[in-house]
């Protein structure tokens, strides 16, 4: 088993191992968010919808279970200020687009929401294969395992996100 990294040491390759980690996983972040971005604006949504929408497939949901369906930093799409901002916001547009109903304090797919989430459930997955597309099972388990070893290593937890 090998032994874990020291980036403490001050030295160049550290430095440059940090630089090179934190460049990688924003330029890839990026390029997810823009690309899923992007053909879910074609399909007429938003990210958030795009949650929302994912956390309707299994029941209906209460405006407060959405809310925590919704991560607080895709409630507001900062890439149109003119569209939907806030979760309430979102919803109304699922609604008069007749992808949603809303009876009785539930949020419930439309049959045509159903559908429509259903064509755009393919294309997201199209995507996620062309992100690990040349990764074998084994690496991409690896980068996974990694970042989420990372992302422990700085506070995170399941709890504290959901």
């Amino acid at each position: 088993m090998s032994e874990p990294m020291d980036h403490t040491a001050d030295t160049p390759d550290a430095a440059e191992q940090d630089h090179l980690l934190t460049y990688w996983l924003r330029l890839v972040d990026g390029l997810i968010t823009t690309q899923i971005g992007e053909s879910l604006e074609e399909h007429g949504l938003t990210r958030t919808q795009w949650m929302l929408m994912n956390a309707l497939t299994q029941r209906p949901h209460t405006m407060a279970e959405l809310h925590r369906a919704a991560p607080p930093a895709a409630a507001a799409e900062a890439h149109d200020p003119d569209g939907p901002q806030t979760v309430e916001e979102h919803l109304e547009e699922l609604v008069e687009s007749g992808w949603l109903v809303y009876e009785g304090e539930l949020y419930t797919l439309t049959s045509t929401g159903r559908a429509s989430g259903e064509r755009v459930a393919e294309v997201v997955k199209e995507l996620r294969a062309q992100v690990s597309a040349g990764l074998d099972e084994g690496e991409f388990e690896a980068v996974v395992t990694a970042l989420q070893k990372m992302a422990r290593n700085l506070g995170w937890s399941e709890k504290s996100t959901g």
